[in-house]
């Protein structure tokens, strides 16, 4: 039940975000329900013992090739659906974790997790840009 609420979560924080940025109408819930996939497919992937960077990775193509598909289906542009459903998937704790060790002193610590969560910011950049490039090349064929 843990998961199932989880995405329950993912989906409420990307449908509040898509308020706060003025979406309205039609695609405060198509924003929603893109963020929650994000976040199933992160669980998905990341159950499946993958690293956390490949459940990142796959999470971000799939908001992307959904954002695309609900673009075409409804008309609007994509960006819209991706900054709102990507909310779920930033590596803000992160952040924090490398800011308290580093204010704790372990600069060692601080480093490694600060890695991580570039790396974790990196694989969201990849798979939006290789989402995207799917989505621009099945759109030419």
């Amino acid at each position: 039940m843990n998961g199932a609420l989880g995405i329950l979560w993912a989906g409420l924080a990307s449908g509040a975000f898509a308020f706060v940025f003025n979406v309205r109408g039609r695609d405060l819930p198509v924003s929603a329900c893109i963020g929650a996939l994000g976040w199933a497919v992160y669980l998905s992937v990341a159950a499946l013992g993958r690293a956390e960077s490949i459940a990142y990775f796959s999470a971000a193509i799939v908001v992307v090739l959904f954002a695309e598909l609900a673009s075409r289906l409804l008309n609007r542009p994509a960006t819209t659906w991706v900054v709102c459903a990507i909310i779920p998937l930033t590596p803000g704790g992160g952040m924090y974790y490398m800011m308290s060790e580093s204010l704790a002193g372990d600069m060692d610590g601080a480093i490694a997790v600060g890695f991580a969560t570039l790396g974790t910011a990196g694989a969201i950049a990849a798979g939006l840009a290789i989402g995207s490039a799917i989505a621009r090349l099945a759109r030419r064929l």
